[in-house]
């Protein structure tokens, strides 16, 4: 019985709304390089890849904050969206990810907040708990990748010229009907470095490191 009561309790206490005017606020979040779509264990040393890409050419992601947890814009608070790959080390092919983010990555270079996901507030999302809600975007996001696939991609999940991050994190912002901040350029647009980054990341050092 306590112990039901206490898990309600934190249950009850998660759905709270920090910051009303933060809620469903979107960011736009740029890493520092492509060895972080796996935001994770394995980080390529800086060197050939940064100089090749540069810092605006990294891992695109946003963030949507569910709760308007998040304090200021450039530390956002919420759920991470992104396509990655699924194994960086040994395939080419893509995957969707949805992460829970509460606090930044060291690898993170630049986050701005782009809009809000109003497109989102259907009926069912209003009506969910916060579980529930994460779980919903997740599901919306994870389709668009599938229908990314198939119609941009054309089936294809290899990592390349048009199935990667950068166009996804377009896609995304063009579903939630916000515009890709002029004050950020799109590497998609400017650089033909996909291919190159895959070739100079099997050769690069790497460091195994802890999430951060």
């Amino acid at each position: 019985m306590g112990n039901y009561f206490f898990k309600q309790q934190e249950r009850e206490m998660s759905m709270v709304e920090v910051n009303k005017e933060r809620v469903l606020d979107v960011y736009l979040n740029i890493y520092s390089n492509s060895s972080d779509q796996s935001i994770g264990s394995k980080i390529y040393k800086q060197g050939e890849v940064e100089q090749l890409i540069g810092s605006n050419s990294g891992h695109y992601s946003i963030i949507i904050d569910r709760m308007g947890e998040s304090t200021d814009d450039q530390h956002p608070i919420g759920l991470e969206i992104h396509l990655v790959l699924k194994d960086p080390n040994n395939s080419k092919e893509t995957s969707f990810k949805s992460n829970s983010r509460e606090s930044n990555s060291s690898k993170l270079v630049r986050s701005v907040k782009v809009g809000k996901a109003l497109l989102l507030k259907t009926k069912e999302y209003v009506e969910s708990d916060d579980l529930d809600k994460s779980y919903n975007i997740s599901k919306h996001f994870r389709q668009l990748y599938n229908n990314f696939i198939k119609d941009q991609c054309g089936g294809d999940k290899e990592w390349g010229r048009i199935n990667n991050c950068h166009n996804f994190t377009r896609l995304c912002l063009e579903d939630l009907d916000i515009k890709w901040p002029e004050s950020v350029s799109s590497p998609s647009d400017d650089y033909p470095f996909l291919d190159e980054i895959l070739k100079l990341q099997k050769s690069a050092p790497i460091l195994t490191n802890k999430l951060s």
